[in-house]
């Protein structure tokens, strides 16, 4: 059958791009995540899910919710994944599918990165899936399957195309200690997409790349970044900031969700800077200075402090636009 450009031009008219996540995730899309060990990749993924499914805010971005979505882990055994599941959905768990036991098992004994991702095809075609994710990449490479080789790259993306828009966690490589950095392992804060363990088409195939980095692991605090959009500008890098007891990544600041509450008392904000991010006085007392240095779109203080007898109380005032250093 003939094609033309004209052909082409008429279909993407009738079908334009679409943000299901405005500049993060693309309908029809490959999305590659990827990022060290413990950089918070499961729980962004996850809150993605949460947000496809149930709608509400995503990074900063609003979503509509109601798509169908499932989530294919290869990674950890299904006890130990429910047990992550468990504290993240406390209050109650979304219809996000799981690919069952028995198919993830023959994920991880096909022969060939084909027939492991023929199993997830059909399985995502029989559950009508708008949105899959899979962790990780490196699990849809048969054992002794050289994933640095482009053909065997180019491969698995091939087959990839044959999926829903796609959410593909990755690793970065493990790189040796450097003297120079105190022991810690050099190129920690790389933002590279060559970072990516496996060959350099995972740098390039994707339609999307995301970074996860937290340059401190001691630190609540990670980074999303962005190391490839291809039909939009890349936006600026995001600070996100781990709250354990709600086990979710807050963007921006970790105080405004709790100021979107009503106005809270300083010395409650630093209770809860112990409770939820491990802070000691000094430093949430650092993080409220920063607080009211935020400033809506007009320029104006995003939050107020007032005094109320002996107490300083903060109030969230407009939405906040920038955070300044």
């Amino acid at each position: 059958m003939a094609c033309t450009v004209a052909d082409l031009i008429n279909e993407a008219r009738s079908n334009p791009i679409r943000w299901i996540i405005p500049n993060i995730l693309l309908e029809g899309g490959v999305h590659v995540l990827h990022g060290k060990e413990e950089a918070f990749k499961t729980m962004l993924t996850l809150q993605m899910h949460e947000a496809l499914t149930q709608g509400g805010e995503f990074l900063m971005q609003s979503v509509t919710g109601g798509l169908r979505t499932g989530i294919v882990e290869l990674e950890q055994k299904p006890r130990l994944f429910g047990h992550r599941l468990n504290q993240f959905f406390r209050n109650g768990a979304p219809n996000i599918e799981i690919l069952p036991h028995e198919l993830r098992t023959k994920v991880l004994g096909g022969r060939t990165a084909q027939e492991r991702i023929e199993v997830i095809r059909a399985w995502a075609d029989l559950a009508a899936l708008a949105v899959v994710s899979i962790d990780s990449a490196m699990k849809l490479f048969p054992p002794h399957t050289d994933s640095s080789k482009p053909e065997q790259a180019s491969e698995v993306f091939n087959q990839l195309q044959r999926l829903p828009t796609l959410w593909l966690i990755a690793h970065d490589r493990k790189r040796p200690p450097n003297p120079k950095q105190g022991g810690e392992p050099e190129g920690l804060t790389n933002s590279s997409n060559e970072e990516i363990v496996g060959s350099g088409r995972f740098a390039q195939d994707p339609d999307v790349i995301h970074q996860m980095m937290r340059p401190d692991g001691r630190s609540p605090m990670a980074v999303f970044q962005w190391g490839k959009v291809r039909e939009d500008e890349k936006p600026p890098p995001l600070n996100l900031y781990f709250d354990k007891l709600d086990f979710r990544l807050r963007p921006l600041h970790p105080f405004l969700h709790l100021l979107r509450l009503g106005p809270c008392e300083e010395g409650q904000l630093i209770v809860q800077a112990e409770r939820r991010y491990g802070w000691r006085e000094r430093w949430a007392r650092a993080n409220i200075v920063s607080l009211l240095a935020l400033r809506d779109a007009s320029g104006s203080p995003a939050v107020t402090q007032t005094q109320q007898g002996h107490k300083r109380v903060l109030r969230l005032m407009g939405n906040p636009v920038a955070q300044e250093e």
